[in-house]
């Protein structure tokens, strides 16, 4: 996954994948007015930690629901409409992809679950 800076300045933001999770670290405090260019084509691999934490680990990160994921991610990060759309993706917008593939990820829970029953 190819992440870029909305806006260079002199600092950096370093991104680490970790299994289910990504740690943003921002190099030099000051940086907190720049956000990451998450593209169309990119939207879901950078989401799926999130949606995870969402789904597993709500209470232990403080995350209140799908609405508050989707405004704790605008402020870090800035998603790209699709591939031949100019702009980014509104505050409502973010919420719905969030929704959208939480309910993705909680399908296939289910279907890996019913597998494992019949077994």
């Amino acid at each position: 996954m190819s992440i870029e800076l909305k806006c260079r300045d002199a600092y950096d933001i370093e991104i680490e994948r970790k299994e289910d999770r990504i740690n943003i670290l921002l190099v030099e405090n000051e940086a907190f007015g720049e956000r990451i260019l998450v593209r169309a084509e990119e939207r879901k691999e950078f989401l799926t930690p999130w949606i995870n934490m969402l789904i597993h680990h709500k209470k232990e990160t403080g995350i209140k629901g799908t609405m508050d994921l989707a405004k704790k991610l605008e402020h870090i990060a800035c998603f790209e409409k699709g591939k031949h759309e100019k702009g980014d993706l509104a505050l409502k917008s973010i919420n719905t992809e969030i929704i959208n593939l939480r309910k993705e990820f909680q399908e296939k829970e289910e279907e890996t679950r019913k597998k494992k029953k019949k077994k």
